[in-house]
C-alpha cells in the first residue's frame, strides 16, 4: 500500500492541473454510501433507495443504477478536490470507471466496458447534493451530481463532509465479447483524480444479477431469420453481436429455455464483423448463414450441441459468397434439398449466387440487369419441389415477386403493390416469407407507407390473392437504421402469426389469420421496441410457441435484448 501511495502522491505532484495538498488525501474518508434503484428518482430527494445505508445490494445486468458516497475531509487540508471512480471486479485489480453512455454510446470515443458512468435525466452534471445520507457529525459541505463525466468539480472545505452520487451501469456483454457474470461482485471506491487514495474506506460491495429471460447484446441492423434455433435436445440458439462498439459475430445458446444465455465456440467465431445483414436456415443439426457487409457476402455454418461428433462448434468461416459492394445491406438464403444453396442480397440492386452442393460459390448475377426500377430488401423462402420464392422491393416504392425454379430460370416477375415508400427507409419493407406446405401456399407480407401491413398470397404457383390489409395497428419501420418494418411472420400448422411493434407506442403486438385476421393483442408493453425476430418451436413440456428475441428499447445500441414466448397450441 505504501508504494501504491508513493506513485499515487508523484502522479499528483507532477500533474500540476489540480491544487491538492497530496498529503492531505490520505487523511480523508469514503465514510458511508447508499445505493439507490429508482434511476428516475429526484437528486435530492430521500426515496428510490434499493437498501438501507451501508447496505450491499443485488443490482441488475444492463440496468442503470446510482451510488451516494459520501467523504469527509480533514481539518487543516488545503486545496480543491476533484474525484474520480474505480471499481473492482471480483476481487481483482481496481479500475477507472469512464463515462460512456448507456444504452448508446454516444461520447466521441465509444466504448461499452463492463462498468461505466452514465448519463441520468434526473439532474444535471455538477448540481449541489443536501446531506441526505446523515453518518457524518461533520459539517455539511455541498458535492454533486455527476452526469456522464469521470470526475467531480473540485471540492473545498477542511473539516466538512460532502455527499457525491454517481449514476451507473454494469453491462451482461462488453467490447471483446467479455461477459459480467450471474453472482459476479462489483465493489466500487473513490479516489483522487490523479489517483491518491483516501485514508479510510466503506466500500458497497454489490453483487450482479442476470434477469431471467436477459440477453442485451446488439441486435442485427437487418436481419432475416436469426434465431430461436433450436436443437434436438431442445437447446436455443441465437445470433447478435455483444456491443454497438465492437460488432463481433457471436452465436449465443440457451440450455433452459431462453432464462440464460452464453456465447458458444467464441474462441473460433468468424472474423467478418458487423452484422448488417444476416439469414440463416436449420438444416438437422447445422445452421446455415449468409451475412452481407458493405464490401462483401459471406457464408458461414454452425453445429448444434446435437451434432454426433463436434457439437456446439464453428463449421464454416467467412466463406466468400460474392465481393459485390452493397448501397443498403440485405440478404437472404435458401437451402434446397441437395445440399445446394441459393443466396440473394443487394449490390447498387438485387443480386444472387447459388453455391453447389460440393461447396463452390458460382458466378455473382444480376438478377435484373438494366431493368427499373432498380431492386432492394429481398426475402426467399424454400417451396415445393426445391422451388425458391422470392419477394423484393422496388426502388419506386413497388412490391415485387418471382420464382426461380430448381432448373435455374427465373420467372417473369409480378408486381404485388406500389405504395411503400420512396427512401431508403422503406427498402426492407417485405417481411420474411412464409411457406405454407399443406396448401403450396407462399404468403407475402409487406409494409406499405401508410403504416400497415398486407398481405397476398400465391397458391399453387398461381396468380397472387388480392390484397388485404392484416393489422389494425400502424407498424414502426427503420426505427435505428434497419431499413425494414419491425414485424415478424411465422406459421404453426395452417397459421399464420404476425408480430409486430406499433408506431406510436414502440409495444409489441400480435395477430393470427385464424379465421381472417384477428384484432391485435398486445404481449410486450412499455418498451421502445426496434427490432423482433423468433422462430415456432416445441418447448420440452410439449407446447408449440413461438419464442423470439426482441429489442426493448436500445435505439441501436447495447443491452436491452430479452428473449420471450407465446404459446400458441398445447399438447
Amino acid at each position: 500500500m505504501k508504494h501504491i501511495l508513493a506513485l499515487s502522491l508523484l502522479s499528483l505532484l507532477t500533474m500540476g492541473a489540480c491544487d491538492v495538498d497530496p498529503a492531505q488525501v490520505g487523511a480523508s474518508a469514503q465514510t458511508n454510501f447508499r445505493v439507490r434503484s429508482d434511476f428516475s428518482a429526484p437528486l435530492n430527494e430521500d426515496v428510490g433507495w434499493a437498501g438501507a445505508l451501508n447496505e450491499n445490494v443485488t443490482i441488475r445486468a444492463d440496468q442503470p443504477f446510482r451510488i451516494r458516497f459520501e467523504v469527509e475531509r480533514p481539518e487543516g487540508s488545503s486545496g480543491s478536490w476533484r474525484f474520480r471512480l474505480q471499481y473492482r471486479r471480483n476481487g481483482a485489480d481496481w479500475t477507472d470507471v469512464a463515462a460512456h453512455d448507456f444504452p448508446y454510446p454516444d461520447t466521441e470515443d465509444a466504448e461499452t466496458p463492463r462498468a461505466s458512468i452514465v448519463a441520468c435525466p434526473a439532474f444535471r452534471n455538477g448540481t449541489a447534493t443536501t446531506d441526505l445520507l446523515k453518518g457524518s457529525e461533520l459539517e455539511f459541505r455541498a458535492g454533486v451530481g455527476i452526469s456522464l463525466n469521470d470526475r467531480t468539480q473540485g471540492w473545498r472545505g477542511a473539516g466538512s463532509h460532502a455527499e457525491f452520487e454517481w449514476p451507473l451501469v454494469v453491462r451482461r456483454w462488453a467490447d471483446g465479447a467479455v461477459t459480467n457474470e450471474e453472482g459476479d461482485t462489483f465493489e466500487f471506491r473513490m479516489v483522487e483524480s490523479g489517483g491518491a487514495l483516501m485514508g479510510n474506506y466503506r466500500n458497497p460491495a454489490l453483487q450482479l444479477t442476470i434477469p431471467p429471460r436477459h440477453v442485451g447484446g446488439t441486435f442485427v441492423e437487418t436481419p432475416g431469420r436469426i434465431g430461436p434455433f433450436q436443437a434436438t435436445n431442445g437447446d436455443l440458439y441465437f445470433i447478435m453481436e455483444p456491443t454497438e462498439t465492437d460488432n463481433v459475430f457471436m452465436m449465443i445458446k440457451s440450455t433452459d429455455g431462453g432464462q440464460t444465455w452464453q456465447e458458444v465456440d467464441g474462441a473460433n467465431r468468424p472474423k467478418t464483423d458487423d452484422l448488417e445483414s444476416v439469414d440463416a436456415r436449420q438444416i438437422n443439426d447445422t445452421i446455415h448463414i449468409i451475412h452481407q457487409v458493405t464490401e462483401s457476402t459471406v457464408h458461414h455454418s454452425f453445429r448444434t450441441s446435437d451434432h454426433p461428433t463436434q457439437p456446439d462448434t464453428w463449421a464454416i468461416r467467412d466463406e466468400l459468397a460474392a465481393s459485390t459492394e452493397s448501397i443498403a445491406q440485405a440478404a437472404t438464403l435458401v437451402v434446397r434439398s441437395d445440399g445446394s444453396q441459393v443466396a440473394f442480397y443487394v449490390a447498387d440492386t438485387v443480386h444472387y449466387s447459388i453455391r453447389s452442393p460440393a461447396g463452390v460459390w458460382g458466378p455473382d448475377t444480376v438478377m435484373d440487369p438494366g431493368v427499373a426500377p432498380k431492386s432492394a430488401g429481398p426475402r426467399a423462402v424454400l417451396g415445393a419441389d426445391d422451388t425458391v420464392h422470392l419477394a423484393y422491393y422496388g426502388m419506386d416504392g413497388t412490391i415485387w415477386y418471382r420464382r426461380l425454379t430448381p432448373e435455374g430460370a427465373l420467372t417473369p416477375r409480378e408486381r404485388l403493390a406500389s405504395g411503400a415508400g420512396t427512401t431508403r427507409a422503406e427498402y426492407g419493407a417485405v417481411l420474411p416469407l412464409v411457406y405454407l406446405p399443406d396448401s403450396n401456399t407462399v404468403v407475402v407480407i409487406y409494409r406499405l407507407s401508410d403504416g400497415n401491413l398486407w398481405e397476398r398470397r400465391i397458391v399453387n404457383d398461381g396468380p397472387p390473392t388480392p390484397a388485404l390489409r392484416i393489422t389494425d395497428r400502424q407498424v414502426i419501420t427503420d426505427a435505428v437504421d434497419s431499413q425494414q418494418p419491425a414485424a415478424d411472420a411465422v406459421a404453426e400448422g395452417k397459421t399464420v402469426h404476425v408480430f409486430f411493434v406499433e408506431e406510436s407506442s414502440r409495444s409489441i403486438f400480435s395477430t393470427n389469420d385464424e379465421g381472417g385476421w384477428q384484432p391485435s393483442v398486445l404481449r410486450v408493453d412499455k418498451i421502445a421496441g426496434s427490432w423482433i425476430r423468433g422462430n415456432v418451436y416445441t418447448r420440452r413440456d410439449g407446447a408449440r410457441v413461438y419464442g423470439f428475441v426482441y429489442d426493448a428499447g436500445s435505439e441501436g445500441g447495447a443491452g436491452m435484448n430479452r428473449f420471450d414466448e407465446v404459446v400458441l397450441n398445447r399438447p
